[in-house]
């Protein structure tokens, strides 16, 4: 499948294109969601931005969801890559035993630590999904709304 930002959205249009490649982005590493919404949101009429900034939202956290739910065991996703990522942040979250829902927001609006890895260890130590999802799509719709606007500056 062809990743390029000008192919996925002359395949599936702008609302689509938006949510899946987003979607992928936030289980495939190297398919940047924030360099495509920086470019979307340069070529969209100002009353898109709103759905596009929903959907990306969306997008990246149903693939979130599916990576907590691999974290848990219940999904079956390769991570071992990020095995010294995961035991870091791990260690990194002791720390915050009593501020979880915090750091969970910092790394979705930050991306530090990768929000990927934070996804994973959120679902081995069983916090509870509701909450992890709210915080998370918060977080990032902050973040991509942020990006979104960006290219406004110019205009």
């Amino acid at each position: 499948m062809d990743l390029s930002i000008n192919n996925f959205l002359s395949q599936f249009g702008i609302y689509a294109g938006t949510y899946f490649y987003c979607l992928i982005s936030g289980i495939v590493p190297f398919v940047n969601a924030e360099v495509f919404l920086v470019f979307v949101s340069s070529l969209v009429s100002k009353p898109l931005l709103m759905p596009v900034l929903f959907l990306a939202t969306a997008g990246q956290m149903t693939s979130k969801a599916l990576i907590y739910l691999s974290g848990k065991g219940i999904l079956k996703l390769s991570y071992k890559r990020y095995e010294k990522k995961i035991t870091e942040t791990k260690e990194k979250m002791k720390k915050w035993e009593s501020k979880i829902g915090l750091f969970i927001f910092i790394s979705s609006f930050t991306g530090f630590p990768p929000f990927y890895v934070t996804t994973i260890v959120i679902g081995t130590i069983n916090y509870n999904f509701f909450s992890f999802f709210v915080i998370g799509f918060i977080g990032r719709l902050l973040r991509f709304g942020l990006l979104i606007l960006f290219p406004q500056i110019f205009r």
